[in-house]
């Protein structure tokens, strides 16, 4: 996971919105050429059409699109946001991973660094009360 987030980690001390904090996450990629802005309005519209689907665990949310919707290559970008961000009622977000995949397969290997990285409880407090990207990538 370090090599595939270096330089795709930005961190805030809050966003307006769980929308909000999609769009910058987004930005990330889209600064890098990866997506273009229309993957972020899929995304988006994803999570308003089909709800909360995209959190993984608590503090945790993965956003994405189909590669169709604007996917240019596979990467991932880390938003963390200090005060969280409420997705519902009950799920509060520290850490959203946007996701774009350039085809139906290749994202596979990135989801599943993914998923160990997050399986550790400690791993993700540490990420969310980082203050540099050089702190996080440390972490992985």
């Amino acid at each position: 996971m370090k090599k595939i987030l270096e330089g795709n980690i930005r961190i805030l001390d809050k966003v307006n919105g769980w929308r909000d904090g999609v769009q910058k996450s987004g930005e990330i990629l889209l600064e890098k050429g990866a997506i273009e802005s229309r993957y972020i309005e899929a995304a988006i519209k994803n999570i308003e059409k089909l709800g909360n689907y995209i959190i993984l665990t608590d503090g945790v949310a993965m956003p994405h699109a189909r590669p169709e919707d604007g996917a240019l290559e596979t990467s991932v970008s880390l938003l963390v946001i200090k005060e969280g961000v409420d997705f519902s009622d009950d799920e509060k977000v520290n850490l959203i991973f946007m996701l774009a995949s350039k085809d139906n397969t290749s994202h596979i290997d990135v989801i599943r660094k993914l998923s160990n990285l997050i399986d550790d409880e400690e791993i993700i407090e540490k990420l969310s009360k980082s203050s540099t990207e050089v702190e996080i990538l440390n972490f992985l």
